[in-house]
C-alpha cells in the first residue's frame, strides 16, 4: 500500500503501518514487551585525529566540565585518550573516545544526529551567536511544526540538533506529530519552516513574543514578508 493510501482515520491508519511497514511474526525480536528506559543519559562519540577537536567542541558548545580523563596512548600500541565531560551532575553526558583508524561521519547512515532541548528561543539565539563566534556556522534552522531546531556539525560530521518544544506540552508536541505533520491529505512541505538564523535573532531582540514566533504558520508569514 503507498503512503499516499494511509487515511487519517487513526485506527486505520496505525493497522496500516502494522500491517505494510513492521516485520512479520517471526521476523520480529520478541515480543515488544521490553521495560521502557527513564531517560537518555549520554552519548559516546569514538574519533581518530580529531580528538582535540571534539572535547573542545563539546566543552564548549555545551558549557561542559571534565569529570575523568584517560590516556593509555604509551601503555599499548593500539590504546587512545577518552574524555568524559557533563553539563550538570551526571557523572558524564558524552564520552569522547580516540580511536585510531576510525572513520568520520559520511552521508546521513547511522544515527542522523542528536537532538538538545533547551529552556526557549532566547537560548537557541544566544547559542548560535556564541556558536558563530568561535566559527562554528550553523546547518540550517527550521519550524518543524511541534519544534523550531537549529542544527549544527561537529569536526567529524555528526549533527547535532537544538531545539525547543513549539507548544507548551509534550501531548501537544505529540498531538501535531501524530494529527498534521506528513499526514497524507494534508498539506505539509516541511521546508516553508526554514528560516534565516539571523532574522529570527533580530525579531528576538526586538521582543516579539515567543509564542508567536514558534508558530509555523507565523513562521512562513514573516518569510514571506520578508522578516525572516
Amino acid at each position: 500500500m503507498a503512503e499516499g493510501d494511509i487515511r487519517t482515520d487513526d485506527d486505520v491508519w496505525y493497522e496500516n503501518f502494522v500491517e505494510n511497514y513492521l516485520p512479520k511474526g517471526s521476523e520480529r525480536i520478541g515480543d515488544g514487551s521490553a521495560p521502557r528506559p527513564a531517560a537518555l543519559v549520554h552519548i559516546s562519540l569514538g574519533t581518530d585525529e580529531n580528538f582535540e577537536k571534539m572535547v573542545d567542541f563539546y566543552m564548549k558548545f555545551f558549557n561542559c566540565k571534565v569529570v575523568n580523563y584517560r590516556d593509555k596512548r604509551a601503555a599499548s600500541g593500539d590504546g587512545g585518550r577518552a574524555a568524559f565531560i557533563s553539563w550538570d551532575n551526571r557523572d558524564h553526558r558524552f564520552a569522547i573516545l580516540e580511536r585510531k583508524g576510525s572513520q568520520r561521519a559520511r552521508g546521513r547512515a547511522g544515527i542522523a544526529h542528536a537532538a538538545f532541548q533547551y529552556a526557549s528561543l532566547k537560548d537557541l539565539v544566544a547559542l548560535y551567536r556564541q556558536a558563530k563566534s568561535w566559527g562554528i556556522g550553523i546547518v540550517h534552522a527550521i519550524n518543524h511544526g511541534q519544534s523550531t531546531s537549529f542544527y549544527y556539525s561537529d569536526p567529524d560530521g555528526n549533527e547535532i540538533e537544538t531545539y525547543i518544544d513549539n507548544f507548551d506540552t509534550p501531548e501537544e508536541c505529540t498531538h501535531f506529530k501524530h494529527w498534521i505533520q506528513y499526514r497524507p491529505g494534508l498539506e505539509y512541505n516541511m521546508k516553508l519552516g526554514a528560516f534565516d538564523p539571523e532574522k529570527m535573532g533580530k525579531l528576538v531582540d526586538e521582543g516579539h513574543d515567543e509564542k508567536f514566533l514558534r508558530q509555523r504558520d507565523n513562521v512562513i508569514k514573516l518569510k514571506a514578508e520578508g522578516k525572516l
